[in-house]
């Protein structure tokens, strides 16, 4: 094989690996909401009238590590580990308000990291809250207002290995 076959075939080999990775999407079977249910840690239903009193919306995202490009999607629950998870939320109430948030590990049954923090809601439209690597694993983001639950979203963190075989 002469040299310039070489650098073609290794030149379209890159290429495609840099193509295809980025297009492949993750096509892991996601857990559904009665299975989602079942797996939390939290036991007591969250308060959807006063989830719709405070927020307007709230999701999940994950900030790239590498360029910084920013990824939000609300049906996401699927992170893969150079990715840091996000919580965001909107708000439709106008004044402060005492906001508590937990990550749990659904295999060790410990918790990740609790914030707890008084909220002022005035003037802005909503907030996001720095995200954190977390190692492979279930987890939920556990949201509280006033010390009542609001919301508990599930989410995993795949491998690598996983990402790519499915």
């Amino acid at each position: 094989m002469n040299i310039r076959k070489f650098w073609f075939l290794t030149t379209v080999l890159c290429l495609s690996v840099i193509l295809i990775f980025p297009v492949a999407g993750c096509k892991g079977e996601l857990a559904s909401e009665e299975a989602a249910k079942e797996e939390s840690a939290v036991e007591e239903q969250p308060d959807k009238e006063l989830f719709d009193k405070y927020f307007s919306d709230i999701r999940l995202g994950s900030v790239f590590l590498l360029g910084g490009n920013v990824n939000l999607k609300e049906d996401r629950n699927t992170f893969l580990p150079h990715q840091k998870v996000c919580f965001n939320a909107g708000f439709k109430y106008k004044n402060n308000f005492l906001f508590r948030t937990e990550i749990f590990n659904l295999g060790t049954n410990d918790f990740i990291e609790k914030c707890a923090t008084t909220i002022s809601s005035e003037g802005s439209d909503g907030l996001s809250i720095e995200g954190i690597l977390l190692p492979v694993g279930k987890y939920d983001y556990i949201i509280y207002i006033e010390n009542t639950l609001v919301a508990v979203l599930p989410f995993e963190v795949i491998s690598y290995v996983n990402y790519f075989r499915s």
